[in-house]
């Protein structure tokens, strides 16, 4: 705990803070936290009815920042709605956000909403990295000069915050930015977790905000950011190195494993592919995300849905329980995305290729391509 950094607020609001963060990040409010949702009315959205793709989203109002965000940046974008309108005609494609695992359904999928990537530090997890990405960092290293440094100074959690964590946000997210507000970034991971700087030419370039869970033997990379959000911070493999830093870091102190955070259930988010590099174990996340479950299902066959579905490999919980499945879609048009898209990593067990023209026979086409 950086015990160094004063408080902020006065202690009842800190305690709300602490409240706060705890009722979305801890493992045991996971299950209380579920039911509660549970009470909420579900988030419905739709893309407008003559769009290319026709898309509903119904259920926990978390897709409304965890999916929606993902299938604009797929060209699909769809906008939130109190109820579907009456007569609406039904989309080509329905995911729905559940609590509870539905029966199966023609033409569907069971995914984790989200899945939580962490990488084990036991003997030889350097060795795990892939070549690629070891080899890129080296020579990074050697160009760029880096060097790592830990802040426990607050001015220094302000200046990682505006001019880094924000800047990177919004320049990657743009309106659909979503991140911890300032106050309870700094209670309940700054004075309670580490800050790093990744230093190039004496100026610091890139950092990043890590959560130390009490009693735990992990690191959690929660925040991060680069100077300004300015691209070419990402092409000098900025972000990557604050990735291996935080290892080395974590693996020095005896840390367990370092906790990458999570990502969406599709292979094509460049996040996912980053994060896969580092070899992490793939596991349900340990807070309520760890609960819920998005089904995709095919109302509508057309090609501008069967695109979407190669395009977008997905992970799925298949009947056994077993892990995660790699699922990747294709026809006779379209090539599945196996040698673009990477899903090798602890708990995804196996990579299966389903053919659409099976998978949709069931599936009336749609009237209008």
């Amino acid at each position: 705990m950086n015990r160094s950094a004063a408080p902020r607020q006065p202690l009842p609001r800190r305690a709300a803070l602490r409240a706060r963060y705890a009722w979305d990040q801890h493992p045991r409010l996971a299950a209380l936290r579920t039911r509660t949702d549970a009470l909420r009315a579900p988030f419905r959205a739709l893309t407008p009815l003559d769009a290319p793709l026709r898309l509903a989203y119904s259920g926990v109002p978390e897709g409304r920042l965890h999916l929606l965000p993902f299938l604009e940046g797929q060209g699909v974008p769809a906008a939130p709605l109190a109820t579907f309108p009456l007569h609406t005609p039904a989309p080509d494609l329905l995911i729905r956000g559940v609590r509870t695992v539905p029966d199966p359904s023609p033409a569907s999928v069971l995914m984790p909403f989200r899945v939580r990537l962490a990488v084990s530090l036991e003997s030889g997890w350097r060795q795990r990295i892939s070549r690629r990405e070891r080899r890129a960092f080296a020579a990074n290293q050697r160009e760029n000069g880096w060097s790592w440094q830990e802040s426990r100074d607050p001015a220094d959690f302000d200046f990682f915050y505006r001019r880094m964590h924000l800047p990177t946000m919004r320049q990657r997210h743009g309106e659909s930015t979503r991140s911890a507000a300032p106050d309870l970034a700094y209670e309940c991971l700054f004075r309670r977790g580490v800050l790093f700087f990744l230093v190039q030419d004496g100026q610091r370039v890139a950092g990043v905000l890590c959560a130390l869970p009490p009693g735990e033997r992990r690191l959690t990379m929660r925040l991060l950011g680069v100077l300004d959000g300015a691209p070419e911070h990402y092409a000098s493999g900025a972000v990557k190195a604050l990735t291996h830093f935080a290892l080395e870091w974590a693996a020095e102190r005896g840390f367990a494993e370092v906790d990458l955070s999570g990502s969406e259930p599709f292979l094509s988010k460049g996040i996912f592919q980053f994060k896969q590099r580092f070899h992490p174990v793939c596991s349900l996340p340990l807070d309520h995300f760890g609960r819920k479950r998005a089904v995709l299902r095919v109302l509508r066959d057309s090609p501008r849905v069967r695109d979407f579905l190669v395009a977008n490999p997905l992970l799925t919980i298949p009947a056994s329980g077993d892990g995660f499945e790699a699922v990747y879609f294709h026809d006779g048009a379209r090539p599945a995305r196996t040698a673009q898209l990477a899903w090798q990593c602890p708990g995804v067990e196996r990579a299966v290729e389903v053919d659409l023209d099976a998978f949709l026979a069931s599936v009336p086409e749609r009237a209008t391509a």
